[in-house]
């Protein structure tokens, strides 16, 4: 996902500081906010994962498979739900379930599903940006949001009121037809 501008926190990077690493093992740059680690308050850093590189399920890991990969599962059916998982060490801790139609250019985010242990670390921010990156320009939407104040929490914190409508699902015809023979 490249430099950030906040941190998981919210202070700016460019009044609080900031380091960039990079872990071998995972293949990964990390960021690190300098105030947070003054403040010793949790998850000062972070690693960034590129949400525009996917590996689809269909095709195996190279000879050196990565630690943290990003995983497209396509539907079972044209315009059906598919799903992009976050893995770590070859097991899925996030997913969300999207449905696309290249046709109308129309899509929408069903559910976002974090493991607890990778909560509030970005994970779900990552997905949704990997989300939208398979649909630029198209019209997005989102089924209900949930009530519960970790979901509402997560889906204020996003900055993507220009493209992704909340709450508001918004299938074209060809979705309704795969939620139809589901």
């Amino acid at each position: 996902m490249g430099p950030h501008r906040r941190c998981l926190h919210g202070h700016r990077l460019d009044v609080a500081g900031m380091t960039r690493t990079y872990s071998h093992v995972l293949g990964l740059h990390a960021t690190c906010c300098l105030l947070c680690l003054e403040l010793h308050t949790d998850r000062p850093a972070w690693y960034d994962l590129d949400h525009t590189v996917l590996r689809r399920a269909d095709v195996p890991p190279g000879p050196h498979p990565r630690v943290v990969e990003l995983v497209a599962h396509p539907p079972d059916r044209p315009a059906g739900v598919g799903h992009i998982a976050l893995q770590v060490h070859g097991r899925a801790v996030a997913d969300v379930d999207l449905q696309l139609c290249g046709i109308d250019r129309r899509a929408c985010v069903e559910q976002i599903s974090v493991d607890e242990d990778y909560r509030r670390r970005r994970v779900g921010t990552v997905l949704v940006a990997a989300a939208l990156a398979l649909g630029p320009g198209w019209q997005w939407s989102t089924t209900k949001i949930d009530s519960a104040v970790g979901a509402r929490a997560f889906w204020a914190s996003l900055d993507t009121a220009d493209v992704l409508h909340l709450g508001g699902r918004a299938y074209c015809s060809h979705m309704e037809g795969a939620h139809d023979v589901a």
